[in-house]
């Protein structure tokens, strides 16, 4: 069985109020965003981590997709990725921004391909401008980095359900250990090397109340 895990539990600190919410193609975000996963056959499952508050009102929004589940999400994302591990029951675990509600169903599918293959995968993109690394607090410039190797990591990342479950619970009980995705999760915890599957520019995540804009200018029916 393939799982879809995704997380929306956060609590939208820098776009000023629940993002979920907001009408992208007419629709709120979160629907958006499970109907990417619903439309893939190959996802037989999708656990979607809500905070206590919204348990109620996203269980209803979501009532339509018989697959769905709704579970609480923990004070972290590394808590509410853990609590949807252990609430799910695939094999392997397809894991999402709630946030990112343009993500093509084609590149899931390329993505589910190639964990089938190798374990642990995740989407990324090519930066499109030229990036630079600097010293320390200094801004002073210490290297060009190459776009050819360099990418901005996107989700939808999967792992098989045994990498990413030890992986989460170490993560939970070492918490100094805060995390900026699933696949530094992974690597810092078991030391598993973790394989890019190249994304997709459309599949922004929606951060800022500008982006919700953008979102609507990019929004087309799932394919």
């Amino acid at each position: 069985m393939i799982s879809a895990l995704i997380t929306a539990a956060g609590s939208s600190t820098r776009f000023g109020k629940n993002k979920m919410l907001v009408p992208i193609g007419g629709q709120p975000l979160l629907l958006r965003t499970v109907q990417r996963f619903a439309a893939c056959d190959e996802i037989e499952e999708i656990v979607v981590t809500a905070r206590a508050t919204d348990l109620a009102h996203y269980t209803s929004l979501l009532d339509d997709f018989p697959t769905v589940r709704v579970v609480e999400g923990g004070r972290e994302r590394v808590e509410s990725l853990l609590n949807a591990i252990e609430a799910s029951s695939g094999d392997i675990l397809i894991t999402h921004d709630g946030a990112r509600p343009l993500v093509p169903p084609a590149l899931i599918r390329e993505l589910i391909a190639c964990v089938h293959r190798t374990g642990a995968a995740m989407t990324a993109v090519n930066p499109t401008a030229t990036v630079k690394l600097t010293r320390g607090e200094s801004m002073e410039i210490a290297d060009t980095l190459p776009r050819s190797n360099t990418w901005i990591a996107q989700t939808p990342q999967g792992f098989r359900r045994d990498i990413l479950l030890e992986a989460a619970r170490r993560a939970v009980r070492q918490r100094y250990f805060v995390p900026t995705d699933d696949s530094e999760i992974v690597a810092v915890m078991t030391g598993r090397t973790v394989t890019i599957v190249p994304g997709d520019h459309v599949n922004i995540k929606v951060t800022y109340p500008q982006d919700v804009a953008i979102a609507n200018q990019l929004y087309q029916p799932c394919d």
